[in-house]
């Protein structure tokens, strides 16, 4: 039989919104457990398939303006609306809450580039619009064909002019820092269980049971963060009165040799349905997202369908014409999700028949609203009778995992000389060490995505083709167990289903 835990709060799901209200709540004396279906922070569908942009201003508009062509009746700018507030206090707290989990981050200039003369009528409305709002939403500047080419010299040659804005956009990787903000909780007291399915939640006593796929949590307060999931989870939890809707978006990741072509956010004048070009990640490979945004078969609609990711990378290419389909390496679904009861607003809320557990169903853009967000919901739990006392020694800096492909030649060196893992290469496309592997696994990865997304092993050209089997073994080394009890990313997921030629003795053949 299964011993209950227990816990003053459970936050279910590991994503950003998830850890930030977990290293929110470790502020607090409070004993709080993060529940996670999939098999580490920060893996989760919505997480891992963001860009990583936090942003306001010209980004920001352009968002602005699709909604006034898809709702025309609601107001173009509301500065008191919520999200709105909230993504702008975001993106003023982004720098420091970067530098305090030490992830990786960096300023990026858009530029939205017009092809023709339609296009440039569209970038001329925008200009009028960033002037009727002002502020922070002023910022696009004209650039002529010239100087787009200046700014992106293997642009098309079709380019008339364009728009560009500096200081209103950054990039962060969004499993990275969801995995940073995991692990700061941890410091500071949280719990985290990974590959625990949520089941159900039962009221018991004035207690709520969360059930899960390894063992039950008694617990006060719930905090729903299950992001894809959210109403699945909401309904355990009680009566609500919203839905969540879908749209889905491939996208192509290109190998490190293509990073050159373009180096801002490349954007196209704001078409409703159709997505941004593309971005160059922090490692160096391009993420293209050129196609629409259509409604899915269902929320796990994750696969690509015959011919879409050419017919995406095609209309890449008419904006960067020197990208070919031999730099692919990889494809994924991006999945936006909405609630159809405010498409335009977040549900952060209690359930209306229970009272101390929180609805946080969140839109995009995710990354800069959370903060905001986690100390709003953390105020919710205050407010329904949680009790907030601050700890005197909480720390809010974490150190990440050395990337030794980034580091000099000295750095290397007296990093080998503690720790002559360190000195071995397991992922030859990324140049990630069995050290930084062993690191990862110390801090709490348990399956192979979970070492993939601490470092990055398996993420370059051959995708895990040669690296993948030396993940297992030192995944099965460090954790003492055989190697088929290697998941790949969760539970139910083994690598290694059999030993070597185990299936011909299970098989009695």
């Amino acid at each position: 039989m299964v011993k209950q835990r227990e816990a003053d709060v459970v936050i279910i799901g590991a994503g950003i919104t998830g850890t930030t209200i977990a290293r929110e709540l470790s502020r607090y004396k409070v004993d709080a457990v993060v529940v996670e279906k999939g098999g580490g922070e920060g893996i989760q569908a919505q997480t891992k398939a963001s860009g990583g942009m936090v942003y306001t201003g010209f980004a920001m508009l352009m968002s602005f303006v699709l909604k006034s062509i898809m709702a025309p009746d609601a107001p173009l700018y509301d500065p008191d609306s919520q999200k709105t507030k909230w993504l702008e206090q975001g993106f003023d707290m982004a720098s420091q809450r970067f530098e305090e989990l030490d992830v990786r981050h960096r300023k990026l200039v858009t530029l939205t580039p017009a092809l023709n003369k339609e296009e440039v009528k569209i970038l001329e409305s925008l200009v009028k619009t960033a002037e009727g709002i002002g502020v922070r939403y002023a910022t696009p500047r004209w650039a002529d064909r010239r100087t787009c080419l200046e700014m992106e010299p293997h642009l098309t040659k079709d380019v008339v002019a364009g728009l560009y804005s500096e200081g209103d956009m950054m990039q962060v990787s969004p499993y990275e820092l969801a995995i940073a903000q995991a692990e700061n909780a941890r410091q500071n007291g949280i719990r985290f269980m990974s590959s625990a399915e949520v089941t159900g939640v039962l009221q018991k006593n004035g207690y709520q049971i969360v059930e899960t796929s390894q063992g039950p949590i008694k617990t006060r307060f719930v905090v729903n963060a299950a992001g894809m999931l959210a109403d699945v989870v909401a309904d355990m939890g009680g009566a609500r009165d919203w839905d969540l809707t879908f749209a889905r978006n491939l996208i192509i990741v290109t190998d490190r040799r293509a990073g050159g072509l373009f180096h801002t956010f490349l954007s196209r004048p704001p078409v409703p349905g159709k997505a941004p070009i593309g971005v160059p990640t922090l490692d160096g490979n391009l993420m293209l997202s050129p196609g629409v945004y259509s409604i899915p078969r269902d929320r796990y609609d994750m696969g690509a369908y015959p011919g879409e990711a050419m017919q995406n990378l095609l209309v890449a290419k008419r904006y960067i014409p020197e990208l070919s389909e031999k730099d692919v390496i990889h494809t994924f679904v991006g999945m936006r999700v909405f609630n159809a009861r405010d498409p335009e607003e977040n549900i952060i809320e209690p359930c209306s028949t229970n009272p101390r557990f929180i609805n946080v169903a969140v839109r995009l853009p995710g990354i800069a609203s959370s903060l905001p967000i986690a100390r709003y919901v953390v105020g919710l739990l205050g407010d329904a009778g949680l009790e907030l006392t601050t700890k005197s020694d909480f720390n809010p800096f974490r150190e990440a995992i050395p990337r030794f492909r980034e580091l000099s030649e000295s750095e290397r060196s007296s990093l080998i000389n503690k720790d002559s893992r360190y000195g071995h290469v397991v992922c030859r496309c990324e140049t990630i060490t069995e050290g930084e592997i062993v690191e990862a696994i110390k801090r709490g990865a348990r399956t192979v995505a979970g070492v993939k997304y601490m470092t990055r092993a398996g993420m370059g050209r051959c995708q895990g083709g040669f690296c993948g089997p030396r993940v297992v073994n030192i995944l099965a080394r460090e954790l003492n167990i055989p190697a088929t009890q290697i998941m790949d990313s969760g539970s139910g997921s083994p690598v290694v289903p059999f030993v070597n030629k185990g299936l011909l003795r299970v098989s009695n053949l």
